[in-house]
C-alpha cells in the first residue's frame, strides 16, 4: 500500500511542473528524412553567425516578441543575439537561476533536515514523559513513506506512548503559502497540482491524490476517495457509474472554508462501468494541517499512543534531539526540480536559501536577495531583472537573455559546481521535459537545457555541443505568441540544430511532462 502510494506520487510529479491547464498540443513529426551531422563549412569568416542569422526569418520573429542570445562557453564571446537583450518573461527557465544560486550558497551535498526532539525521558516501558517536537526545514521531498520511516525510528528508540502532545514547528519559513506572483482565479478555484502551497513542514508535495473508480454496476455512484485522509481534505462526490458506452468525463472544483485551510473537493462526472481507476491530483491550501494529519494517521496505524494532542507550536530551545530525518542531497533534488520542472521544489529551495544565507525565517524575498548577490558575481545585469519567485510561475518576472547565458557560462566553467549543475538539466531525446525533443539522428544527448511554458510564452535555455566539440550556451525567450506554442518550439529546435552543426528539416517535438498555466 505504501509503495503504491509513493509510485503514484512520483508519477504525479510532472503534473506540477513549471508551468505545470492542459499540456501543449502534440505536433506530428515532420516527414523529412533524418538529419545528418556535418561540420561547419570552411573558408567562411563567420559561417555559424550567418546560419544563425537566417533563423530570424522564421515567422515566429515577426509575430512574437523574441529575445535570443548565444555565447561560446570557452571564451564567453557572444556568437549571435536578437532582440536587443530586452527583459522578457522567462517562465520556468527561471529555475536555472534558482539551481545555480542554491548550489553556490548551500552546496551540492546540502540536505534538508527534519528534527525530532523531546522534552522528557523515555522509561523502560517506552513511555515518553513529555512532548515530541517535529521541526521542519522545508524538505520538498517528504512523502508518506518517509513519515512511516520516521515513526518506525521513534519506535526503534523505544517510544511506544507519549504522555504529552506531538507539536509541529514550521517556523523555519515565514511567508504566504502561495507561490508569489501567481493569482490566477481559475487556479485558486480548482487547485491544480502545479500551484501547490509552500511550508516548512510539507508532505506529498502538498497535493492530494483523489482516486476515482466505477461503482459495482451501472447506475451506482462511483467511488471517490483521497489516497491519504487528513483533516485538511474533504471530498464530495457526484460521480456516476454509466454503461460501457456512456461518456467518460470528470470535473473537480475546490472550495475553501472561512479559514482557507480546509479544502473541499467537489468531484462531478461519469465513469463507464468498465473504466480503470484514475487518480486526480490537486493542491491543498494548508501544508501544516496536512502534515499534522498525515503524521497522526501514521502514528495511529503503527500503534504509538498519544495522550495529548497533535498541534502546531514552537519547540523550546532546550529540547533534546532524538533523531534527524535527512533528505537526499541538494543536487539530486535540483535534478528532480529541473528535469520535471517542479514549481513546489523550486520555491521550497529558494526559501531555504533565504533562511541559510539571510537568517531565519526563510522567505522568498530573502532567497531573491541571495540570488541577486550571486547574479552580480556572475556578471549579470541585476538592475534589469525583475525577480519575483524561484519557479518562474508568474508573468511579472523579467530577465534579459544575457542574464541566463551569464549563469550558464559561469556554471559550466565552474570546476566544482559546473558538473553538478549540468547533470540537473533535461537531456535532449532522453529525459525530463526534453525526452521527446531532439531525437534526430546524432542529436540525442547533445543538448541539455530547461524549458519554460506559459500561455503565449515558450522558452528554452541550455547548452549545445557542436560536432567539433565546441560548447555553446543559449537563451531563447519567446513572448506574446499568437497561436500554438509549437511555432516557438520549432524555432528553438532550428537554433539548437544549427549550433550542433546539423542540416535538414526540424522535427517538431512535444513536452508531455510540462503543462502550460494560463
Amino acid at each position: 500500500m505504501r509503495s503504491s502510494l509513493l509510485l503514484s506520487l512520483l508519477l504525479a510529479l510532472p503534473a506540477f511542473a513549471q508551468g505545470t491547464t492542459p499540456p501543449p498540443e502534440p505536433v506530428p513529426p515532420s516527414p523529412a528524412p533524418p538529419t545528418e551531422l556535418v561540420a561547419p563549412p570552411a573558408g567562411s569568416p563567420d559561417p555559424l553567425r550567418t546560419a544563425l542569422a537566417e533563423i530570424a526569418a522564421d515567422p515566429l520573429f515577426a509575430g512574437a516578441t523574441v529575445g535570443v542570445r548565444v555565447v561560446r562557453v570557452r571564451d564567453g564571446e557572444t556568437v549571435w543575439e536578437h532582440g536587443d537583450d530586452r527583459p522578457l518573461v522567462p517562465a520556468s527557465t527561471m529555475k536555472l537561476l534558482t539551481a545555480a544560486t542554491a548550489l553556490h550558497t548551500l552546496g551540492p551535498a546540502w540536505r534538508f533536515p527534519t528534527w525530532y526532539k523531546i522534552d522528557g525521558k523515555v522509561d523502560a516501558a517506552g513511555v515518553l514523559d513529555g512532548n515530541l517536537y517535529i521541526i521542519g526545514q522545508g524538505d520538498p521531498t517528504m512523502v508518506t513513506e518517509r513519515v512511516y520511516r520516521a515513526v518506525m525510528g521513534l519506535r526503534l528508540r523505544g517510544i511506544r506512548e507519549i504522555k504529552g502532545s506531538v507539536i509541529f514547528d514550521d517556523g523555519y519559513f515565514a511567508d504566504s503559502v502561495f507561490v508569489p506572483g501567481w493569482t490566477d482565479p481559475d487556479d485558486m478555484k480548482s487547485g491544480p497540482a502545479y500551484f501547490a502551497p509552500l511550508g516548512a513542514l510539507s508532505v506529498n508535495y502538498n497535493i492530494v491524490g483523489l482516486v476515482v473508480r466505477p461503482g459495482a454496476a451501472a447506475g451506482q455512484p462511483a467511488v471517490v476517495e483521497p489516497e491519504l485522509a487528513t483533516p485538511a481534505v474533504v471530498v464530495e462526490s457526484a460521480v456516476t457509474t454509466g454503461s460501457t458506452r456512456s461518456r467518460y468525463w470528470l470535473d473537480v472544483d475546490r472550495e475553501l472554508d472561512e479559514s482557507g485551510k480546509v479544502a473541499t473537493f467537489k468531484v462531478r462526472g461519469n465513469l463507464p462501468s468498465d473504466s480503470d481507476a484514475k487518480t486526480l491530483y490537486r493542491s491543498l491550501t494548508d501544508p501544516l494541517g496536512n502534515y499534522v494529519g498525515a503524521f497522526q494517521s501514521v502514528m495511529k496505524a503503527e500503534g504509538v499512543k498519544v495522550r495529548g494532542s497533535f498541534k502546531p507550536g514552537t519547540a523550546p530551545t532546550d529540547a533534546k534531539l532524538l533523531m534527524t530525518e535527512w533528505s537526499d542531497p541538494l543536487v539530486d533534488i535540483l535534478a528532480q526540480m529541473n528535469k520535471k520542472s517542479n514549481n513546489f521544489m523550486a520555491e521550497q529551495v529558494l526559501r531555504a536559501v533565504g533562511a541559510e544565507t539571510q537568517g531565519l525565517p526563510g522567505t522568498t524575498a530573502k532567497g531573491l536577495q541571495a540570488m541577486a548577490t550571486y547574479l552580480e558575481s556572475a556578471g549579470a545585469d541585476v538592475d534589469a531583472s525583475t525577480l519575483v519567485n524561484g519557479s518562474g510561475l508568474t508573468r511579472t518576472l523579467n530577465l534579459r537573455p544575457s542574464t541566463l547565458t551569464s549563469v550558464l557560462v559561469e556554471m559550466y566553467r565552474n570546476p566544482e559546481l559546473g558538473p553538478e549543475f549540468v547533470t540537473t538539466l533535461s537531456v535532449g531525446g532522453r529525459d525530463g521535459t526534453l525526452a521527446y525533443r531532439f531525437r534526430d539522428d546524432g542529436m540525442e544527448g547533445r543538448m541539455r537545457g530547461k524549458t519554460g511554458t506559459l500561455n503565449g510564452v515558450s522558452t528554452l535555455s541550455g547548452y549545445v555541443t557542436a560536432v567539433d566539440g565546441e560548447v555553446y550556451a543559449f537563451a531563447f525567450l519567446a513572448n506574446d505568441i499568437d497561436g500554438a506554442s509549437s511555432r516557438a518550439r520549432r524555432a528553438h529546435e532550428r537554433l539548437v540544430l544549427t549550433l550542433a552543426g546539423t542540416t535538414g528539416e526540424v522535427a517538431d517535438g512535444v513536452e508531455p511532462e510540462e503543462e502550460a498555466p494560463r
